[in-house]
């Protein structure tokens, strides 16, 4: 194992991860945090069994395409589908694999060629090579028969820049709502020859999916099943950018080149794709009662919820380095901490209001700054006092759309004015913060993480008897493996809400903060150890550390 490899290890097993995320794409992302690690988490989410949809809106040039394409490069490009308006035929033709009734491939290559004959040819060799030619094109049909064209999308990151075509939406929307895993279409293509023809094609799997327009209706009925995130537009994020580019300008050659920091995220992002599409890991969240610290008002939040546990188990997935899992039969678990659910309400409470309305931020900070108060009702009113607070102006028909945004989801109600029924009176509905009861739990931290021990306990009392509880320990200096603990130490680092602590006060140079250091890990009881490797491919890992010209800093 080289250097490098020893050190990302340390690295998969100390850091805050989500900290070390964001501060190497912040080198190419200014601003954003809840853009890019609803963009990292989502892509991420591919590799799960539940994978997750996520919706970027905002106004053209606020950052969507760049927010996500940047976080992307740390994903396989194998995995990653940058797809424009997708029709049929393209998806078709450009993602499908033709197989056989057997589920073989099919190469059209291999199809029989009639054969000519030859000068020196006799008329029976000619017969006889015909005659073979015809067994050939008998075998061919027979192949052919029953064939089917696999789009499989499981494990993939479709990133949608454009609204697909509706029919391509309509073949999609199945698999992308989760509403089946598997479904078949009959498709009239033409052949070479002219002729219609019309074939079997299967999509399969559920893939992580990003949107990055909505500019057709029939796209938002997959809004509901989704998270929506915005990137900022704020005077700060603008310099930010602004500064970035003038940078990337003058120094090009400081940005041509991976980061060792990159390096790292993009080595562990492919590490996490083969534990859990390989072994086929799944996520336990040992908190049976988390629903409670959920809100739960309205018919949409029983789905939300779902979206909320799969964002949790995408977080505990990127810490599996650091986390405990359990083996029960020929099922592996890996288990959330309370840490990760800290850490996840933490970013769904950033993109929650715009969840929850499928509204961008930009007309729902309108509606928190101009209109919850009811003090200006008046179109002409809330399109003056707009302006007066903004350097870009907006018309007063740019306005009128916020608004009935905003009666489309709830908030405002649209009413003739009791005066002058020509005029529109718009009145507030919602009154109260969307998202005091994530709040409320964040800023009540220590009472909520006590009911998270409790709940601990209570699912303790209700696994079964035969699990096995293991945890990754260093073996040597080139190989990591499973080792085998008891149920107390198991789910002491499922509260402790701590990253793993390393055992010999290994060094490292790939931190960017020194406050961000952890404590090196006391020795943990072992009951057993079983199967040990080599944690990374050594083959795929660069034979050295490009110097980052800062000393080793030491775990304390």
């Amino acid at each position: 194992m080289t250097e490098f490899a020893r050190e990302a290890v340390t690295v998969w097993r100390t850091r805050n991860l989500i900290q070390y995320v964001l501060e190497d794409l912040e080198k190419r992302v200014k601003k954003d945090k809840p853009t890019k690690l609803s963009v990292f988490f989502t892509a991420l989410s591919a590799y799960m069994r539940d994978p997750t949809n996520l919706f970027l809106k905002g106004p053209p040039g606020v950052g969507k395409t760049y927010n996500v394409v940047e976080t992307l490069r740390y994903f396989p490009v194998e995995d990653t589908w940058m797809l424009g308006g997708l029709s049929p035929k393209a998806l078709i033709h450009d993602h499908g694999v033709l197989l056989n009734k057997y589920g073989e491939p099919i190469d059209m290559l291999d199809r029989p060629v009639k054969p000519r004959k030859h000068g020196g040819q006799s008329e029976e060799e000619y017969a006889g090579v015909l005659e073979s030619y015809k067994d050939k094109v008998q075998a061919w049909r027979e192949e052919i028969q029953g064939s089917y064209t696999l789009i499989d999308l499981s494990h993939k990151i479709l990133v949608f820049l454009e609204a697909p075509e509706y029919r391509t939406f309509h073949m999609l929307y199945p698999i992308l709502s989760h509403d089946t895993e598997r479904i078949s279409y009959r498709f009239t293509d033409k052949t070479s020859r002219g002729q219609l023809r019309t074939s079997k094609v299967v999509i399969q799997g559920w893939p992580a999916t990003i949107f990055l327009t909505v500019d057709k209706l029939y796209v938002e009925e997959l809004a509901t099943r989704s998270f929506t995130a915005t990137p900022e537009a704020s005077a700060e994020k603008i310099m930010a950018a602004n500064i970035l580019t003038n940078r990337k300008a003058s120094y090009p050659w400081q940005y041509n080149r991976e980061t060792e920091e990159f390096k790292v995220i993009k080595l562990l992002v492919s590490s996490i794709r083969t534990r859990f599409i390989e072994e086929k890991m799944g996520v336990v969240v040992p908190f049976p009662n988390l629903h409670a610290e959920f809100p739960k008002e309205i018919v949409r939040d029983m789905r939300d919820f779902q979206h909320f546990t799969q964002l949790l188990k995408t977080i505990a997935a990127l810490n599996f380095y650091q986390r405990p899992f359990m083996k029960t039969g020929d099922n592996k678990f890996l288990l959330a901490g309370i840490q990760d659910v800290k850490e996840a309400l933490q970013i769904y409470s950033e993109i929650f209001e715009t969840t929850r309305t499928g509204t961008e931020e930009r007309i729902l900070t309108f509606y928190r700054d101009f209109v919850k108060d009811g003090e200006s009702p008046y179109l002409k009113q809330l399109t003056a006092l707009y302006n007066d607070l903004h350097e870009k102006k907006a018309s007063s028909e740019i306005i009128r759309r916020m608004l009935m945004r905003l009666s489309e989801i709830g908030y405002v109600n649209i009413q003739r004015d009791d005066e002058d029924k020509r005029l529109n009176v718009y009145v507030p509905l919602v009154k109260n913060p969307e998202m005091s009861k994530i709040r409320h739990v964040l800023e009540t931290w220590t009472i909520s993480a006590f009911k998270l021990e409790k709940d601990l306990d209570n699912w303790r009392k209700n696994i079964l008897q035969q699990t096995l509880f293991y945890h990754y320990k260093k073996f040597s200096e080139d190989t990591w493996g499973e080792a085998e603990i008891n149920i107390e130490n198991a789910l002491k680092l499922v509260s402790e809400g701590k990253n793993f602590r390393v055992a010999d006060q290994e060094k490292c140079r790939i931190f960017s903060k020194p406050d961000s250091r952890l404590e090196t890990e006391k020795k943990r009881e072992s009951v057993h150890e079983s199967k040990t490797w080599t944690l990374l491919d050594i083959s795929e890992v660069p034979e050295g550390p490009v110097p980052l010209g800062r000393k080793r800093e030491k775990f304390e």
